[in-house]
């Protein structure tokens, strides 16, 4: 009998506390922070306990790109350290193939490819301030920094209990997603319905934290630099 007390007591905590969620909150890692910090984006970036996007801002400091990051008005998806190395190992993979004792490393994107970088980060920028309030379990399509390149943002309704669903509970957990397009698609969108030929879909593993210019939103450690593919 304790035991279902338990269930139920903690069934009525969850609810309770999704029941309480303001749009002045944000979530990482199932927890609930304050969603403004009095610092710009770049500035966050460099605080992150974690040290999570060490190596995304050595990037943009050899290239030049804080002001970027730090638009006024702008939303910023911000790839992890995780999505470099993803790219490294994927181009060490295609390096190898004609010389299996070479790497690509942080050194060698620097060198060869920091070029690409200065201007692939414009699709990781859009130039609108994405809150909780203008998004839509559907998606709403933006254009971002990079000319020509659209996205597609979205807070969609989930049933994964690894996203934190829970049948017992009369609200239904939402999750950010980015889709970076791949080609032009036709009204109506559904952003869950986009194919993997017509775009490259993102979770968002953390959002909603304003800044002092903007706002942030931080893609998931699988994604993939520049948003490539690996077959």
């Amino acid at each position: 009998m304790k035991n279902i007390f338990k269930t139920l007591f903690a069934v009525l905590a969850l609810a309770i506390a999704i029941s309480a969620c303001k749009k002045d909150d944000y979530f990482v890692g199932g927890t609930l922070h304050n969603a403004k910090v009095n610092m710009t984006t770049y500035d966050y970036l460099k605080s992150n306990s974690s040290r999570l996007f060490d190596t995304l801002l050595i990037l943009v400091d050899k290239a030049g790109l804080k002001d970027k990051i730090n638009q006024q008005g702008a939303s910023f998806f911000a790839p992890t350290n995780y999505a470099i190395r993803n790219y490294l190992a994927f181009k060490t993979t295609q390096v190898q193939v004609k010389d299996p004792t070479k790497r690509y490393t942080l050194d060698s994107l620097i060198k060869y490819d920091l070029g690409h970088f200065t201007d692939s980060i414009n699709v990781y920028i859009v130039p609108n301030k994405i809150e909780y309030a203008n998004m839509t379990n559907d998606g709403t399509l933006y254009a971002t920094a990079k000319a020509g390149v659209n996205v597609v943002v979205s807070f969609e309704y989930t049933n994964d209990p690894k996203m934190g669903y829970n049948s017992n509970s009369a609200n239904k957990p939402q999750i950010m997603y980015y889709t970076r397009l791949l080609k032009p698609l036709s009204p109506p969108i559904v952003a869950s319905e986009i194919l993997p030929a017509d775009g490259t879909r993102v979770r968002v593993q953390t959002s909603g934290i304003e800044t002092n210019n903007g706002m942030l939103h931080v893609l998931a450690n699988d994604h993939v630099l520049y948003f490539t593919r690996k077959n």
